[in-house]
């Protein structure tokens, strides 16, 4: 008996009919903009009251999985990165983890991503990587601007690659990667270290341009090496006294 009262479900009721919505959701092969079935049904076929069924609603619309508006039905919604966005920009404006983490987790994602952009880049690809190269170039004295079109050619590499889910996980990280931009500038303030980090975004858009996996990763792996050692050193700086 007691075994039996340690594996009782104790989430609320409107947890777990969201975990069956969900489910009927994936097992039904609905598609984003495919309706759920009425409260009325849901009530019916989950044995619970409306408030519990719009309870579980309202909690898979905050998890960015359907969509409600007044009068009609819930619909399924399509990737949304703003969800997952949302929690990671808390996650460094509270300090859960450091940009220089941040930089960790992006390189090891947008090494793979510079590799599969080079083989699967089209002609338009390379030509917006060089557009935004070239507004970088124009925003270099400009940090917010840069910073943002930083984020553009980040999330262009993504694009390039094919896969939406790469182009999901690098939107979901707008706001960390801003915020690593204007890090890393603040600990890289001289014309050299500024013109090192413009050669870099050449460097790997010509990777991609020129199909070669290979240096893509490396490219994109040198501009990371160079933006954590530059964090490194600030912040060693900042303990001992030093300029950077």
């Amino acid at each position: 008996m007691a075994h039996d009262l340690d594996t009782l479900d104790r989430r609320p009721l409107y947890t777990q009919v969201a975990e069956g919505i969900a489910a009927m959701i994936k097992d039904n092969g609905l598609s984003p903009g495919d309706n759920l079935p009425s409260e009325a049904a849901l009530c019916a076929q989950a044995g619970v009251s409306r408030v519990v069924v719009r309870g579980a609603l309202a909690q898979l619309a905050g998890a960015g999985l359907i969509k409600i508006s007044n009068g009609r039905r819930a619909q399924v919604m399509s990737l949304n990165a703003s969800v997952l966005a949302a929690s990671l920009s808390q996650g460094l404006a509270t300090a859960q983890f450091t940009v220089a983490q941040a930089l960790d987790v992006r390189n090891g994602i947008e090494a793979s991503t510079a590799a599969l952009a080079a083989t699967n880049r089209s002609a338009a690809d390379v030509a917006h990587l060089q557009t935004l190269c070239e507004q970088m170039e124009k925003a270099a004295d400009h940090p917010e601007d840069f910073a943002e079109l930083d984020y553009r050619f980040h999330l262009a590499v993504a694009e390039a690659t094919g896969n939406p889910l790469y182009a999901y996980i690098v939107s979901s990280l707008r706001e960390v990667i801003k915020t690593s931009v204007a890090a890393g500038r603040l600990a890289q303030p001289c014309p050299q270290d500024q013109a090192r980090i413009l050669s870099d975004h050449h460097r790997i858009h010509h990777a991609i341009a020129a199909g070669s996996a290979q240096d893509a990763t490396q490219a994109m792996r040198d501009h990371f090496s160079a933006a954590n050692a530059a964090l490194l050193r600030d912040t060693s700086s900042q303990v001992t006294g030093q300029t950077p």
